[in-house]
Formats: structure tokens, sequence, C-alpha cells
């Protein structure tokens, strides 16, 4: 995906490559940096859900 914004074509490739993926996929259009960061968190936290995670205070 290329966005016209420097600063958005920057956030969107600091997202992981999954993510990354899910937004090209979606086929959403994404028009400013607020949205961008949204459905970026989103699409984010909702990956970190499906990795298992260990506990390393117990």
């Amino acid at each position: 995906m290329k966005y016209e914004d420097p600063k958005m074509e920057a956030y969107f490739r600091s997202l992981p490559l999954a993510v990354q993926s899910y937004i090209n996929q979606s086929g959403i259009d994404i028009c400013s940096m607020g949205d961008l960061t949204l459905i970026g968190e989103h699409f984010a936290n909702n990956l970190e859900g499906d990795v298992p995670t260990v506990d390393r205070n117990s």
C-alpha cells in the first residue's frame, strides 16, 4: 500500500508484516493518519491475542 503522506507510509511500514497484509487484503480506504493508527492498532492487538504468551514472573 502506498500513502501520499510520508508519516502514514512510515507508520504503515512500521507495523508487523502480518498487520500490513491484513490491511492490504481488507481493501478498506484509509484516508487519514488517525484511521490508519486505529486500524493498525486494532489488527496488531488482535494479532497479539493469537500468539501464546509466556508469563516470566512465575
